[in-house]
């Protein structure tokens, strides 16, 4: 039996006043179409209203979208926070290897953090702690050459 006669035998089943989503549900029934089925649901010969729901439930709420791009569409920081996040990053990357350059970058960081507080955008913050966390080497260091002096 060809493709085409298969199909119009599926399509014929149905009801006058069928929508699309029943010639699929019947497509998935005859296993005509076995995308988004798992492999326990190919090795079944018939699948159960319930299990063609599951089907369709999994096909409408998967993206085509690659999973780290997913979250892109609700995370749009600001310029501050993007500011900020770029020199908190290179004040934690230069922490250790040159710190004239973390004495610079971190007070930008933070400047950056805190008018993206200020201006409510998302995880502005972040900046701030990152210049926190670049400082601190160098605040224990100076520490220790304070307290050499007493």
């Amino acid at each position: 039996m060809s493709i085409k006669q298969q199909a119009h035998e599926i399509v014929d089943a149905l009801p006058d006043d069928a929508d699309w989503n029943e010639l699929v549900k019947s497509l998935y029934r005859n296993q005509k179409i076995t995308l988004g089925m798992t492999d326990l649901e190919l090795t079944q010969k018939d699948l159960s209203e319930a299990e063609i729901s599951t089907i369709m439930g999994r096909l409408e709420s998967s993206s085509s979208r690659p999973d780290d791009m997913r979250d892109t569409r609700s995370y749009n920081p600001g310029n501050a926070a993007t500011l900020g996040m770029v020199a908190g990053i290179v004040a934690i990357f230069f922490a250790f290897v040159f710190p004239p350059i973390t004495w610079l970058a971190a007070p930008i960081a933070v400047v950056a953090g805190a008018i993206g507080v200020k201006h409510h955008q998302p995880r502005a913050w972040v900046p701030i702690l990152m210049a926190i966390v670049s400082m601190a080497p160098m605040i224990m260091v100076l520490s220790e050459h304070v307290d050499y002096f007493k």
